[in-house]
């Protein structure tokens, strides 16, 4: 049990956990979506491998399954991610009506489970689920075993690498990182499928056991899987913190911008906005801060075309240049339109972004909300 918590292991469970919640959330507000169906199998599976190549759970298998029921279910569902990475690639690529050409993979993830099983079943059971090795390399249901897992792994490793580099053509640049150290992870785990295949191979056709291949292609296979975890990892945890940092910037500004949007509702009160009232949860949620935010720009956006009647020069454009003039003028109007001074009564528009793009209006009105605080 203690060897489960490792820091290493810690660390790769947290990751798993991570990847997976973010893909079932994603999968919740797209559920017809093959790729997104495909990919989360993938993270599901992968990690499924993880936790029953760790003693304690294997043991656990063996205790309740039979022995060599946990050697079996983590390369079976390793298989399953790896066919579900494989599909995913087809899924994107494919148009709805070619999504037939994905199920021909489910075959030789068939065959490679089926084989795996029968070579299980006639191997004598004080060898079943044993480790790769010298002495056990030799006996025929072990090395079929392992050699039937190999082979779809080294078909599918390959196939996957190869339809990343075609989307790296493509992508944009933080999902190219992301391809990048997956391929990457795929092609080292590729590497040590093949020379476990060239050790049993060479051990059955000569004779010889060259640990060597062994010694050399289950850390490759290790650090390949380390790999393609946080190369498909990458892309969701850059788009968290860029998520996060907009959200910030938003909650910032919210905060700016309140002296130029207390002027403005003094004057012009029927500019606020018409909202249910917020629940307990709204505060927690993050589009509350995005909803509140493009909220009062809008309210201000209001305010300065209702008071634009009364404005003397380009508001907007002398707050760019000159924040503290635009704030001065921005004063001036008020008064006049609390005195009541006559105006030809014609709004127009303050702003330049327009109904449609609201950032473009913010930089200006936080100029200028600046200049008012000051």
């Amino acid at each position: 049990m203690s060897t489960l918590f490792t820091p290493v292991n810690v660390a790769a469970m947290v990751l798993f956990t991570a990847a997976l919640v973010w893909r079932i959330y994603q999968l919740q507000r797209a559920p017809k979506s093959l790729p997104l169906w495909a990919v989360t199998m993938t993270i599901a599976g992968v990690f499924g491998s993880f936790l029953c190549q760790q003693k304690f759970i294997s043991d656990a298998l063996d205790e309740s399954a039979g022995r060599g029921a946990g050697r079996l279910l983590n390369n079976v569902l390793l298989a399953v991610g790896l066919c579900s990475l494989l599909i995913f690639f087809l899924g994107s690529a494919l148009s709805p009506h070619r999504y037939r050409r994905v199920v021909f993979e489910l075959i030789p993830l068939t065959a490679a489970i089926a084989l795996m099983c029968v070579a299980l079943a006639i191997t004598p059971a004080e060898a079943r689920g044993v480790s790769l090795g010298p002495n056990v390399v030799q006996v025929p249901g072990v090395a079929l075993f392992y050699l039937g897992a190999g082979v779809y792994l080294i078909y599918g490793l390959i196939a996957c690498v190869t339809w990343m580099i075609r989307y790296y053509r493509t992508a944009d640049r933080h999902l190219r990182i992301g391809l990048r150290v997956s391929g990457i992870g795929l092609a080292l785990s590729a590497a040590g499928s093949v020379l476990r295949a060239v050790y049993i191979v060479v051990a059955w056709a000569w004779g010889p056991t060259l640990s060597i291949l062994l010694k050399i292609g289950i850390p490759l296979v290790i650090f390949g899987t380390a790999g393609f975890l946080a190369g498909i990892t990458y892309p969701g945890v850059q788009a968290r913190v860029a998520a996060f940092r907009r959200r910030r910037q938003h909650q910032r500004h919210y905060r700016e911008l309140n002296p130029l949007w207390t002027l403005l509702v003094a004057a012009y009160p029927k500019i606020v906005l018409r909202a249910a009232p917020p629940r307990a949860l709204d505060l927690l949620r993050p589009r509350d801060v995005h909803r509140r935010y493009y909220r009062r720009v809008i309210e201000i956006r209001d305010g300065l075309v209702q008071l634009s009647p009364y404005l003397r020069t380009d508001l907007a454009r002398v707050a760019a240049v000159d924040a503290g003039s635009a704030a001065a003028e921005l004063m001036s109007a008020l008064s006049r339109h609390a005195a009541g001074e006559d105006s030809d009564h014609k709004a127009h528009l303050v702003l330049p972004g327009g109904a449609n793009d609201i950032e473009a209006d913010v930089r200006p009105l936080l100029a200028l909300a600046r200049a008012i605080s000051s």
